[in-house]
C-alpha cells in the first residue's frame, strides 16, 4: 500500500540536511568505501574547489561524521579525512530512508 503525500513529506523532512547536500554526500560515500583518503583525493574524486572541499569537510567534522588528520610528508602538509563509527551510522540510515521514499513514491 502506497503512503498518502503526508507521509512521503514526513519522510522526506526526516532526511539529514547535513548529508543532503551532494558534496557532503558524496565525501561520505566515498569514506564508507575506503575509510580514509586524502584531501587531495576526495577533491579530485569529487571535481570541487580545495575551498569548497575544506567548507563541507568542516560541517562534517563538526557533525562527528569525519576525523581530519594533518601531517607532513617530506615537508609538505597532508590532511587524511577519517570517517567516523557516526558518520557510516548517518551515512546508512540516510540511504535507507533515502530508499523507502523511493520505493513509496514509485
Amino acid at each position: 500500500m502506497k503512503e498518502s503525500p503526508a507521509s512521503v513529506e514526513a519522510l522526506i523532512g526526516e532526511l539529514n540536511s547535513t548529508l543532503h547536500e551532494p558534496v557532503r554526500l558524496g565525501i561520505l560515500m566515498l569514506l564508507h568505501l575506503n575509510s580514509s583518503l586524502t584531501f587531495s583525493v576526495i577533491q579530485k574524486g569529487l571535481g570541487v574547489t580545495s575551498g569548497n572541499l575544506n567548507t563541507h569537510l568542516t560541517k562534517l567534522d563538526t557533525e562527528g561524521f569525519i576525523i581530519k588528520e594533518k601531517t607532513f610528508v617530506d615537508y609538505r602538509p597532508r590532511t587524511i579525512i577519517h570517517i567516523t563509527t557516526e558518520g557510516r551510522e548517518a551515512l546508512k540510515k540516510y540511504s535507507k530512508s533515502l530508499k523507502q521514499i523511493l520505493v513509496e513514491i514509485t
